[in-house]
């Protein structure tokens, strides 16, 4: 099994009154290629963080962040934009959908911001809202879907352009306990379908159980659990 994703020695730390607050103090992480590794903790102990750092959102203070053999903390930002619409999707806790457009505008976006033509991008977005089971839902807005529905949206935009990584920061954090565990099967689901590697943040049990590898965020540092 090939390495997908590197993370070595990463720190990061925030300002805090007259100093600075250590969140990852010397982090390494390593997930090889179709893994499902879940990164538990409590809340404030840095997943987000960690998660932000690994696909690019963020800057390390200090370490080393490689994605498929390239090191992505020393690109520029454009680069590293780049990197991140073709190689990386993002879910969220909160959905972060544009609330003007429809479900097949938001999902469509990922593959417009590439210079997909609008009738290619329409359909795969229809592709991946049919596969997550909003076929019906296509011509609506946010507002009119619910939050159930809304986070099956942003998933299916975070796997519209085909990425190799998939990072979910508390993908059912939002959700009632119902729906939170449908959206842990169809994650795991998907992941298998698309032969996705995934890296999870949650304090969902069963999305925890399902993965093929868990570990625990604390003090700074991963250990497994």
């Amino acid at each position: 099994m090939s390495r997908l994703l590197e993370a070595r020695d990463l720190h990061k730390s925030y300002p805090s009154g007259a100093g600075r607050l250590e969140i990852l103090s010397g982090l390494s992480l390593t997930v090889e290629t179709g893994e499902m590794v879940a990164v538990t903790g409590a809340s404030g102990s840095g997943k987000s963080t960690l998660l932000h750092l690994v696909g690019g959102m963020d800057r390390p203070d200090r370490g080393t962040v490689r994605v498929l053999d390239g090191e992505i903390t020393g690109l520029a930002a454009n680069a590293l934009a780049a990197f991140r619409n073709r190689t990386i999707g993002f879910v969220f806790q909160f959905h972060h959908l544009l609330p003007e457009f429809t479900a097949l505008e938001n999902v469509s976006m990922p593959l417009l911001l590439r210079g997909t033509p609008p009738g290619e991008a329409a359909g795969a977005a229809g592709e991946l809202l049919r596969e997550v089971g909003l076929e019906e839902r296509l011509r609506h807005r946010p507002g009119e879907l619910s939050g159930g529905e809304q986070q099956r949206v942003a998933l299916a935009r975070a796997l519209v352009g085909r990425p190799r990584l998939l990072l979910a920061d508390e993908p059912t954090g939002n959700l009632d306990p119902h729906t939170g565990l449908a959206m842990a099967d169809l994650l795991l689901a998907l992941h298998e379908r698309h032969g996705l590697t995934s890296l999870v943040a949650t304090h969902n049990e069963r999305l925890a159980d399902v993965c093929s590898r868990r570990c625990r965020l604390e003090n700074g540092v991963l250990t497994d659990s």
